[in-house]
This record gives C-alpha cells, sequence and structure tokens, in this order.
C-alpha cells in the first residue's frame, strides 16, 4: 500500500537513514520527491541546489574529523569562489582513511593547529586555514591569477591578514607551498573583482607591470575618471568589461567617459570575459604591442 512521505524532513539527509527508520520507503526515496545530491544522500526536491547545500550534503558521508575548506568553505563564509557543482573539498589528516565520491575533493595533509569550529556533521576550517588550501590546491586546476584574485578578495574583505597569512606560509611544507607564497606575492587588494585580479596577474606574469586605481585628469586638472589597471606613462587603459556592461545605460556611460579620455590621448583595450578565458597569452600580447608602438610620455 502506497503511503505519503514524511512531510518533515528537511536539508540534506541518508537515504539508508531514512529507509532503515521506515521515514521514507525506497521507492519514495528514487521517486521525483527527491533529488540526490552523493551517493546515498538526497535533498527534498524544491531545494536551491548551492554549493553550501552541497556541502551540507557531502559532510554526511565525511568522517567527523574531516574539515570543510577551500572555496567550500569560503561559500559558507560567504565568498562565492565555488560554482554550484564544483567539487566540495575537504582536509583530512593523512592518517585518516576517507576514499572521496564523485563530486569531492580531498586533501591529504598534517593538520597542525587547523582551528575552526564544529560545522555539522565535520568540521569548517578556520580562516587561515581555509586560505591555504585554497591557495595549494593544483587539483582542482585553477590558474594561479584566479587564484590570486580570490586572495585579494579575502583580503579586501578583511578575512584574513596578508603579513600573518605569509608568516604561516613560511612555517608549511604542504604540496603547493611555493604557489601559495607566490600568490602572496603578486596579491593587490585594491582589485574590485576576481576577473579584474586576473587580468593585472596575467600582465604580471608577461612581464608587464600595470598600475591599478588611476584616477585620470586633463591638462587643466580637470577629472575624466577613473581606470582600474592602466600604463599612464602610454596612456594605455585596460579595462574589463564583465556582464554588468550589458547594461545599455552603464555602456552608454562607459562610452562616454571612454570618448573623453581619447580626445586627451589615452587609448583602451578592453578585455571580455571570453578574451580573459580563453586567450589570456594573446590579451598580454596585445596590451605588450599596444606599449611597444608608443613611446613614454616625458
Amino acid at each position: 500500500m502506497y503511503k505519503e512521505p514524511k512531510s518533515d524532513i528537511t536539508g540534506p539527509f541518508r537515504g539508508s537513514h531514512a529507509v532503515g527508520e521506515e521515514v521514507l520507503s525506497r521507492s519514495q526515496l528514487r521517486a521525483p520527491l527527491y533529488v540526490r545530491l552523493f551517493q546515498d544522500v538526497y535533498v527534498p526536491s524544491g531545494y536551491p541546489i548551492t554549493h553550501e547545500l552541497r556541502c551540507r550534503g557531502a559532510a554526511w558521508l565525511a568522517p567527523p574529523s574531516a574539515t570543510l575548506t577551500g572555496s567550500s568553505a569560503a561559500a559558507v563564509y560567504g565568498f562565492e569562489f565555488a560554482g554550484v557543482h564544483d567539487p566540495v573539498e575537504f582536509v583530512v589528516d593523512e592518517k585518516v582513511k576517507f576514499t572521496a565520491q564523485r563530486g569531492m575533493d580531498i586533501r591529504r595533509s598534517t593538520l597542525g593547529p587547523v582551528g575552526g569550529e564544529p560545522w555539522g556533521e565535520v568540521r569548517l576550517a578556520s580562516p587561515l586555514r581555509m586560505t591555504l588550501d585554497l591557495l595549494c590546491n593544483t587539483k582542482l586546476r585553477r590558474s594561479l591569477p584566479r587564484t590570486v584574485g580570490m586572495l585579494d578578495v579575502l583580503l579586501r574583505a578583511g578575512f584574513v591578514d596578508k603579513d600573518e597569512l605569509a608568516a604561516w606560509l613560511e612555517t608549511r611544507h604542504d604540496r603547493g607551498i611555493v604557489r601559495a607564497r607566490k600568490c602572496v606575492e603578486l596579491v593587490d587588494p585594491r582589485a574590485e573583482s576576481i576577473p579584474e585580479s586576473e587580468v593585472r596577474v596575467w600582465l604580471m606574469l608577461g612581464g608587464l607591470r600595470p598600475e591599478l586605481q588611476i584616477n585620470v585628469h586633463d591638462e587643466n586638472g580637470e577629472f575624466l575618471g577613473r581606470l582600474d589597471l592602466g600604463f599612464p606613462d602610454y596612456k594605455l587603459a585596460i579595462e574589463y568589461d564583465g556582464k554588468w556592461h550589458d547594461n545599455p545605460e552603464q555602456a552608454r556611460l562607459d562610452k562616454i567617459r571612454r570618448e573623453r579620455m581619447e580626445e586627451h590621448g589615452w587609448r583602451f583595450v578592453v578585455v571580455t570575459s571570453e578574451w580573459l578565458r580563453d586567450d589570456p597569452r594573446g590579451l598580454v600580447e596585445t596590451v605588450r604591442a599596444a606599449i611597444c608602438r608608443q613611446v613614454a610620455i616625458p
């Protein structure tokens, strides 16, 4: 005989537990009323699937000593670094046996003073530990410029202190620690978005040194506008046009501002999200060529 499923199930749950406690039958669990997040972990359908929700689901499968970290911990702290279906990141002590399921990323490490606090069935990494794993994790194939962009965000928000982070990294010998230290060298919290940081770091890796947050004035001192990135000696501006620039009013204001600067000798390299994603090295060479076409202004 068909039975109505319990209506008081909230959040992710273990399917085997629900069946074993006769809260649900196996047929009910397979019905469209529930969505599987991981093997044996479900959530009632209708829940908005977010990365944080998937973290809560993955926590049901992890050992209690596992620590949610990296971009997954960042999602809990309110930083949107991870996509919905990006792997849920845990760090576990090297001696702990834990086999990751599909959709998880396990980093084995000597945890040391991991800090953090209990979070559901696992622990949530402290800000310093979270940042360490964010910077060191090479398995997820985040580019160095994008990782620096994430660190820019954390520093700008006051989430971690640069000097404290750098000092702690000097004491660590984790896999990827050299990359982490390089990120700290390249960081600049004045950047106002991750893509802007990515453009800056790609240019720096190419041997170019753009200035940030440039206030542009004409010969009479009249303010013409502010630039995120540029090379004032060459009157060359580098601007990233994100999705918000598709707004007609924003596009109109950008056009007016750029035309005013162009009237005073400035040139623009406008970077789109597609260009940054698909050909960052070509972007660097375009900027280099633009600089070479004009001698420095006395």
